[in-house]
């Protein structure tokens, strides 16, 4: 079954998302105020209207109220983000998503009962901080009180060695939940599975834990 998804602003944020979400199969507005902006993408999502995202008759007439999830990708204007998030909100979105630029803008919205706020530039300057940092971690999620799910690279240091003998829940109170290697995948892998250089480990655990792993390996 198609989800409904609706974009409004239609920047290269909101474009991007809109344009992705379309080419997963989902049933996708966008909205901008700007026609040119609309005219860019309506040839690859399911519905492009020319419409301000201020504007309450606009989007009740567009029945944005019927959309399983509401994406308010305005980010040059933060009077209208809000408007607009307030305006949704009001319409009886159930999940709404919003861009913000600032932590008092992201504040703002949070007050006004915003689903997910989303500030693009700081979430991804932290992750290539990560990145950079910690070379060896390929990705991570954050689940919420200081837990993160991370997949790490091993490096030479422990090749050879088994998982028995990392003892990641005994030392550092890491679930290991799976290792892959190539196309394999083990899950959980047994305790004398022998770690090879570059097999990739998804573990689930604190912060602060998973950095200690991360100087070790």
């Amino acid at each position: 079954m198609k989800r409904k998804f609706a974009v409004i602003g239609l920047g290269r944020f909101g474009s991007t998302i809109a344009l992705e979400l379309a080419r997963l199969g989902n049933e996708v507005l966008g909205v901008d105020a700007n026609r040119r902006r609309v005219d860019e993408v309506a040839d690859h999502i399911t519905h492009a209207a020319v419409a301000d995202g201020e504007d309450e008759k606009a989007l009740r007439e567009l029945d944005i109220a019927s959309y399983d999830a509401v994406i308010v990708a305005i980010g040059e204007n933060i009077e209208a983000n809000v408007l607009c998030s307030l305006v949704v909100k009001g319409l009886g979105v159930k999940q709404v998503w919003a861009k913000a630029v600032s932590h008092n803008h992201h504040r703002i919205l949070a007050k006004l009962g915003v689903n997910r706020v989303i500030q693009p530039e700081f979430e991804m300057g932290q992750r290539v901080a990560q990145a950079l940092n910690y070379p060896m971690v390929l990705d991570y999620i954050h689940l919420g009180h200081d837990q993160y799910v991370v997949e790490i690279r091993a490096t030479e240091r422990v090749a050879g060695k088994t998982v028995g003998e990392l003892d990641l829940q005994g030392r550092l109170s890491l679930r290991l939940l799976l290792v892959k290697r190539n196309r394999e995948a083990l899950a959980p892998p047994p305790e004398d599975w022998l770690v090879q250089e570059e097999d990739q480990f998804l573990l689930v655990g604190s912060l602060a834990n998973l950095r200690l792993l991360a100087l070790e390996l």
